[in-house]
């Protein structure tokens, strides 16, 4: 678990999927992420599994995001291991040293234009810098995520190049160096 001024990030339960289903199922939070389409709450169930057996198998993964004031649960925002021999994501174990670790955050709609995201996203960044210890953290945005492309701005990260997911998905590939972070 890890707390900042105004929010709790702690491992996902099964009782997550409610939250995460309400952000799965809004059109302008899916606009930019997988296919852009919103999704039934079995995906909200399969993603919140798919976050503790990251957990299991890799040692990280990704945090739901609560708002400390009143334990609202926002979002989540956490560390996935991307193949970047053909952008497709899975289990560090697997994918193996040439693995490349995500630094991802998905909102609710009204946790947007707070500073969530960033604050987030800022705690996420140094604790997977400190016990994940990648080469490097990446973000993969949309081409058209603005609002994502100022919160990778804030945490460090820096354009580097467009690639294409294993979906035909378009996405900008953000980075933090190591260089970077230990500068």
């Amino acid at each position: 678990m890890i707390e900042t001024e105004r929010l709790v990030l702690r491992l996902p339960v099964p009782a997550d999927a409610e939250a995460v289903a309400e952000a799965f199922g809004d059109s302008e939070v899916m606009r930019y992420l997988g296919n852009g389409e919103t999704g039934p709450y079995d995906d909200a169930v399969r993603a919140v599994e798919s976050m503790r057996r990251a957990w299991e198998q890799d040692g990280f993964g990704g945090f739901v995001v609560v708002r400390r004031e009143d334990g609202v649960t926002l979002g989540r925002v956490g560390f996935m291991a991307w193949d970047p021999d053909v952008w497709r994501s899975g289990i560090r174990s697997e994918i193996g040293d040439r693995a490349e670790i995500e630094l991802g955050w998905t909102l609710s709609r009204k946790a947007w234009g707070r500073g969530y995201a960033t604050e987030a996203a800022l705690a996420a960044r140094d604790c997977g810098l400190a016990e994940i210890a990648p080469r490097r953290l990446i973000s993969l945005i949309h081409p058209e995520n603005v609002r994502s492309m100022r919160v990778a701005a804030k945490i460090g990260e820096r354009y580097q190049r467009d690639v294409t997911t294993h979906r035909g998905m378009p996405s900008q590939l953000w980075a933090l160096e190591e260089r970077q972070a230990t500068a």
